[in-house]
């Protein structure tokens, strides 16, 4: 509270008033306030205009003496409050510690703490080392006090203890761990309450009352494996210098085999293997509702416990080589591993898609493997045509070796680019930069793509072969098709070298057609065009022809050509110009498949001397 107006000097002949501002600051650590003199804050101290003390949160012995002080300005006037809330561990010990009837008829709302308290008491010179409390709880201990509602967290030990017994059901000895604030002495009360009647464990302590961190971790590390440590919270030492958070580590690593639990969530997620503790959240709305419902009703509720859960640190699990079987209660879990699909997706999907490809690609081997073996037998039957059964048996023996092969060929430069980026990107000792990461994802995505490819030629083929293609015929404009086919033809082509060309003598002509089957012819020969030209121009020619009710159309381009020899053989499966070119061999039979069933016919033309010509033909209405 400001302090009343009083007269100064006068500055400069003029008479001046000031209103003295004063400042209270409440921390674990005020010494650090103390650099607040080198600044103006200091100069505005020094000439009186600025009050500022700062006070220890861990000076517990006071706060019976300022609560009571604060109290008095009310209950001295007659101005009993309506509702009294208590937020923090602090604030119910001191109150709670008053035994005044007048603040017991005070409805009180508690919260933002655990259950247990301990009462502060009256006396000022009281060592706070040697002083032994005892542990009340405050959903059973008050009820002279009107207590009208709140919310409060429960710390179960005996839960905890049962937890280590059935990890380690030979263990006799534990400790438990505190530090040197109200918290820790509360704690050690409430823990101290039920060993005396738990008497499966002989208990030791460490309490950061009597003990430094150092003292503490030479503590740790010299415990044996056999016993076992629940930790109920460290932050400050004998010293009372506040210790981070991150010293738990060290404690963890001092002994990092030891059997460490925990009654809070103190240090959980890198060093205690387990703990049944409360769902801690902020309860400041909740408290808010439960007050303004007490004014607006004056109706009394009991105290909610916060909901308390097991948690599991699941690396802490594996390290001790404990397991979770026969478990039966719900918990949750910190240090979950990532799962093989949740860190490798990309690389998995993949790695599926090429399991998928050897799974078709054997799939195929063994219907072609039935298939002649069927034919072959049929054929022995026959006397007079055993040498052709037997032809044909051997051709049907190369076709299979074939394509063994091409697939073998086709599916190992891809798969081994998508194994080997893929085995960089899961090795954590192998550093790339972010451009080395973007150009590795991409290699590995272009060759993923082609096994994407591969799937899809053999899944084509595979249903050719069982007489289960399907085709979605309707009316579509011919010319507009021709059109699509090169604008996609356009998008792939990564050469500025080639220029593709659409030549008509049609300017819309409605044909009966499977639109998506007819794209796919166009791309495969477009495709085949591009692998062969490396400058020049790619053609595309629609034609209607003025006899049978048909059309022609034809992809030319500049590139190495055919030998006329192979002029058939090209649509053959498996057969390749060129061995060394990417590709499974299917394409050019995919298309002859699809060209005969929509009722025309595929061919090279030979006459064509500029490169290569593919030709092929559509009925405009199919019958």
């Amino acid at each position: 509270m400001p302090a009343p107006f009083s007269y100064a000097p006068r500055l400069a002949g003029v008479p001046v008033l000031w209103n003295i501002m004063k400042i209270d600051i409440v921390s674990v650590f005020p010494e650090y306030f103390e650099v607040l003199n080198l600044s103006l804050l200091g100069k505005a101290q020094e000439k009186g205009l600025v009050e500022v003390t700062a006070h220890n949160l861990r000076d517990c012995l006071g706060w019976r003496h300022r609560l009571r002080r604060v109290l008095r300005k009310y209950y001295e006037h007659g101005n009993r409050p309506a509702c009294i809330v208590l937020l923090g561990l602090e604030a119910s010990s001191v109150f709670f510690s008053f035994d005044d009837a007048e603040l017991k008829r005070t409805p009180v709302v508690v919260g933002m703490r655990n259950s247990a308290i301990v009462k502060i008491p009256a006396q000022q010179n009281l060592d706070i080392v040697e002083w032994d409390p005892e542990s009340y709880d405050l959903t059973k201990d008050f009820n002279d006090y009107n207590i009208v509602g709140g919310e409060l967290y429960y710390y179960d030990v005996k839960r905890n203890l049962d937890l280590i017994k059935r990890f380690y059901p030979k263990c006799s000895t534990i400790t438990f761990m505190t530090d040197n604030t109200l918290r820790g002495v509360t704690m050690h009360a409430l823990f101290k309450k039920y060993a005396q009647t738990d008497k499966r464990f002989d208990v030791n302590y460490i309490d950061g009352r009597k003990m430094s961190m150092i003292e503490a971790d030479e503590t740790i590390s010299n415990m044996p494996p056999s016993q076992a440590l629940l930790l109920g919270t460290w932050s400050v030492d004998n010293s009372n210098s506040y210790v981070v958070r991150n010293s738990t580590y060290t404690f963890g690593q001092t002994n990092p085999k030891l059997p460490t639990f925990t009654l809070t969530d103190v240090a959980m997620g890198h060093w205690p293997v387990a703990g049944y503790s409360p769902r801690y959240h902020v309860m400041g709305r909740t408290l808010a509702d439960k007050v303004v419902e007490f004014l607006k009703t004056g109706r009394k509720k009991p105290v909610g416990l916060v909901e308390n859960r097991y948690v599991f640190d699941l690396q802490r699990l594996n390290m001790l080589k404990l397991s979770l079987e026969g478990f039966s209660f719900n918990y949750d879990v910190v240090n979950e591993p990532l799962s093989v699909f949740e860190e490798y997706r990309d690389t998995i999907l993949f790695i599926t898609v090429l399991i998928i490809v050897l799974v078709s690609a054997l799939a195929i081997t063994l219907h072609l493997l039935r298939k002649s073996r069927r034919l072959s037998a049929k054929l022995v039957k026959q006397g007079k045509e055993l040498l052709v059964a037997k032809y044909n048996e051997e051709e049907a023996n190369q076709t299979k070796s074939r394509f063994i092969a091409s697939i073998s060929h086709e599916i190992r430069t891809p798969l081994n680019a998508v194994l080997g980026f893929s085995q960089l990107f899961a090795n954590d000792q192998i550093e790339m930069s972010a451009e080395e990461r973007k150009q590795y994802a991409d290699l590995i995505m272009t060759n993923g793509n082609m096994l994407l490819k591969l799937i899809d030629d053999v899944l084509e083929v595979s249903k050719i072969e069982a007489g289960k293609l399907k085709f979605n015929i309707g009316e579509h404009d011919v010319v507009a098709l021709v059109n699509t086919a090169a604008k996609i033809a356009e998008t792939n082509n990564k050469s500025a070298d080639v220029e593709i060309r659409v030549t008509t003598n049609v300017s819309r002509l409605m044909i009966e057609t499977d639109r998506e089957r007819l794209l796919q012819v166009l791309a495969n020969l477009t495709t085949n065009a591009k692998k062969c030209t490396e400058k020049g121009t790619i053609t595309i020619a629609l034609e209607k022809l003025r006899k049978d009710d048909m059309i022609s159309i034809s992809v030319s381009d500049t590139g190495c050509g055919i030998p006329k020899e192979k002029a058939t053989e090209v649509f053959e499966r498996f057969s390749k110009l060129d061995s060394f070119r990417q590709g499974t061999g299917l394409g050019l039979s995919i298309c002859k498949a699809f060209v005969e069933e929509l009722g025309g016919k595929i061919w090279v033309d030979t006459t064509y001397t500029e490169g290569a010509r593919f030709v092929f033909t559509h009925p405009i209405r199919q019958k």
